[in-house]
């Protein structure tokens, strides 16, 4: 099910067809630099194919809604072609959005996320759908695929997130392109390890700065390099994070959203 291909009478009969349990799945993201090979349009591509896979297996529970492509980026501004909307424009949008699902008869939200810097809105605009008798849950896709596969984990603009783009765009990605990485240290002792965080004794200190001035090739973290990425990896990536958010949504359908509340 898609939101945006029903007529307003027929997205208010959505619960009375398909039941209570339609899950909303948001693909968000952002358009942002993502390092030598990384397209601007990474953030959200990845959260944007795998929902319709999603929505193919489960076509009577979930409803997707139209990609957010935009998102909190003021670190990376500095990058060519790096969209900032900011966290309190974001929130609005996602509360509208919140509003319009509720509008709908669906209380389930699933916000798919490719982007870590909405963090923040996700989290407000999660706690607004509760308040008003809805339950919000999100995925991060670079987040679950770490958790299952210590090599799976990944920086920024990295190979992870090249090789995720190359399995659902791969008309986007151009390997030939790649370009030494360059990250700039504060000394020998503080070492960047990601794009804000540094290393120091074995645990991370967060030291923000302006990311064009810690990482000028666009890609940091973990030892996560652009020139190892493959399609192959990616799909198993995609397929894996597909699988599970599947698993998820089945289980997320069938709970009780009165569990734990009280009364205001």
């Amino acid at each position: 099910m898609y939101l945006a291909s029903y007529s307003w009478k027929k997205a208010s009969e959505l619960t009375a067809k398909h039941g209570e349990g339609i899950v909303a799945l948001l693909p968000i993201g952002n358009l942002e630099e993502h390092g030598p090979i990384g397209p601007l349009g990474t953030d959200y591509i990845i959260p944007e194919s795998m929902a319709s896979t999603i929505e193919a297996r489960l076509p009577d529970k979930v409803l997707v809604l139209p990609t957010m492509p935009y998102g909190v980026s003021p670190a990376l501004k500095a990058f060519p072609g790096t969209v900032d909307i900011g966290e309190e424009a974001l929130t609005g949008v996602l509360k509208g959005i919140v509003d319009a699902v509720l509008s709908c008869g669906v209380r389930r939200v699933l916000f798919f996320n490719g982007h870590g810097g909405n963090w923040p809105a996700l989290s407000t605009a999660a706690l607004y759908l509760y308040q008003r008798g809805g339950q919000a849950a999100q995925i991060d896709w670079w987040v679950t695929c770490a958790e299952m596969k210590a090599e799976w984990k990944c920086g920024h603009g990295g190979g992870i997130e090249a090789s995720a783009a190359m399995a659902v765009r791969p008309d986007w990605v151009h390997p030939e392109d790649c370009f030494a990485s360059e990250v700039v240290h504060f000394s020998d002792a503080l070492r960047n390890v990601h794009i804000h965080n540094v290393l120091f004794e074995g645990a991370t200190v967060k030291m923000i700065r302006n990311a064009k001035d810690s990482i000028p090739s666009g890609d940091a973290g973990y030892d996560d390099s652009p020139s190892r990425a493959s399609r192959e990896t990616g799909q198993a990536i995609v397929d894996a994070v597909v699988d599970y958010t599947v698993r998820f949504v089945k289980e997320f359908s069938k709970i009780d959203l009165s569990v734990g509340r009280k009364e205001a």
